[in-house]
């Protein structure tokens, strides 16, 4: 899939061969390569209209496009907060290129800006682990250990211990690095809040738990 990558903080795109960061059906495909080409066209704001809806289905690569425009200005004037809210969530969805403007952005926002981020991804999450959507478990573990001013070691322990549960990738080996974190009483506790947890989601349902994203 093409994707768009940003060089020497510029306003210059060039178009470049990534792996997709998730699986996208063909409608979505066509609709991410009529973005790029906006880009190339410099028809900004129609290439941030096309961004716009693969991100928020949760297109790691979209929303990694999606911050390179609103850092740069381009479709509508430069937002560090909406660029590092993308960012942010494109990191969480293991696309790599977006750790390095995670990093750059964070030094352009207060600690308080950075929470209100925060704050909205947490909520974003939540809802779709009510939902049920498996996709968001490793992302609202992550969030919680990796990115909180004051990470919450409990409450991503058990999203780890939850993944592990269910068999998503990276469950066990996160659920293990907290393991040595927390203090034996607190990980008793999260221990059992884990169970607690699992058991009132949807994903201690077979039919929920079993359906990969």
């Amino acid at each position: 899939m093409s994707a768009i990558c940003f060089r020497n903080c510029a306003v210059a795109f060039l178009v470049c061969l990534s792996a997709p960061a998730f699986s996208m059906d063909e409608d979505a495909d066509a609709a991410f390569d009529l973005a790029v080409e906006a880009v190339h066209a410099q028809n900004y704001s129609e290439a941030i209209m096309g961004f716009r809806p693969l991100a928020e289905h949760g297109a790691a690569d979209a929303q990694f496009n999606m911050a390179l425009l609103l850092k740069a200005g381009l479709g509508q004037p430069r937002n560090y907060l909406e660029a590092y809210y993308w960012a942010v969530l494109s990191d969480l969805g293991n696309e790599r290129r977006a750790q390095t403007m995670v990093s750059e952005l964070s030094e352009f926002l207060p600690v308080e800006a950075r929470a209100g981020v925060y704050d909205r991804l947490l909520a974003r999450l939540e809802a779709q682990l009510e939902a049920g959507k498996r996709s968001a478990i490793m992302k609202y573990a992550r969030l919680n250990a990796e990115f909180l001013e004051e990470p919450n070691l409990e409450r991503a322990y058990i999203w780890y211990s939850i993944a592990q549960a269910i068999g998503v990738r990276g469950g066990a080996s996160g659920s293990e690095a907290l393991s040595d974190q927390l203090a034996p009483d607190a990980l008793i506790a999260a221990q059992t809040k884990a169970a607690d947890v699992f058991s009132a989601s949807l994903f201690s349902q077979p039919t929920v738990s079993s359906v990969s994203e």
